[in-house]
């Protein structure tokens, strides 16, 4: 009887520290996805910047929180970094639009057709990094997405989406992503 109650103790504490370690693997999953967006600053090229400020835009539901906002501390192109959180309603009604994003992060909550047809029509889709994440956002149109395979976070990159822009990506970067080359029809 001892020995069953000693059981369901150990299993009541390990299901209680479960949630919390899965919690913890969440901040983890969106400090390296931050991590990742700052680090496009330093493989990705872009064609002249204009403005005062570097933009990072999240359009939709925030997933990473206070935990990017560290990257406004730094710089890209000898420009400060300015992360910018968009509305959907804002954007898809075109009054974010002139906002200059030169890395527009679509979260997961954002219908990505609507998205991608905005971005089509806006005049500075040439030196706008579209990311975001999921198995399907780089193979629906997306140029870079972030996928979770076996706890890692791994880069996919539409080269297609990618080549429309007048961006640059380094070989290095390339390297360590799967590459979607497949035009979408």
């Amino acid at each position: 009887m001892k020995d069953i109650f000693l059981a369901r103790t150990l299993i009541c504490i390990a299901f209680l520290f479960s949630h919390s370690v899965i919690a913890d693997d969440a901040n983890l999953e969106y400090k390296i996805k931050a991590g990742y967006l700052y680090n496009f600053t330093k493989f990705i090229t872009w064609p002249a910047i204009n403005g005062a400020t570097f933009n990072l835009c999240l359009l939709g539901d925030d997933p990473f929180a206070s935990d990017i906002d560290a990257i406004e501390k730094k710089s890209a192109f000898e420009h400060p970094i300015e992360v910018l959180r968009l509305r959907e309603t804002d954007f898809l009604s075109g009054s974010s639009m002139k906002t200059d994003c030169h890395i527009l992060y679509v979260s997961a909550s954002i219908d990505l057709t609507i998205v991608f047809a905005k971005i089509q029509t806006s005049p500075d889709k040439a030196k706008i990094l579209v990311v975001g994440e999921g198995e399907n956002f780089a193979t629906e149109g997306g140029m870079i997405g972030f996928v979770n395979r076996n706890g890692k976070i791994k880069l996919q990159i539409n080269l297609h989406s990618v080549k429309q822009t007048g961006l640059k990506i380094s070989a290095k970067l390339l390297e360590i992503a799967e590459l979607i080359k497949e035009d979408k029809p």
